[in-house]
């Protein structure tokens, strides 16, 4: 059995709780995909969602679409926070240059 301290219960409430109400509360409806990249990330051990479940982002867009895996479970952004981090940085600089590109042949 797991306790958990109540200094570490009091910062982790908040979002359990916010969790919770994301997933009661959401309905899915459908919409036509956006006009912008999306990039999907999952854990390698998450029994809760699978890649199937990321992979079916790639029809929420027009654009492009990326899925990463990443070691660890539903939580994996926090054992494996570098290693996403590094992967966000990438993208969004690697997004930052279209886009930069894209200004500069439309302006020239």
């Amino acid at each position: 059995m797991f306790i958990c301290p109540p200094e570490l219960m009091e910062l982790m409430l908040p979002t359990l709780r916010a969790d919770c109400a994301v997933d009661e509360t959401y309905v899915y409806s459908i919409e036509p995909p956006l006009d912008c990249p999306i990039s999907a990330f999952g854990g390698l051990q998450d029994s809760t969602v699978s890649r199937d479940g990321l992979a079916a982002w790639r029809n929420q867009t027009r654009l492009s679409f990326s899925m990463q895996m990443f070691p660890g479970d539903h939580f994996f952004l926090h054992s494996g926070q570098p290693l996403l981090l590094q992967t966000l940085y990438r993208q969004l600089h690697s997004l930052i240059n279209v886009e930069k590109s894209r200004m500069y042949n439309t302006q020239g």
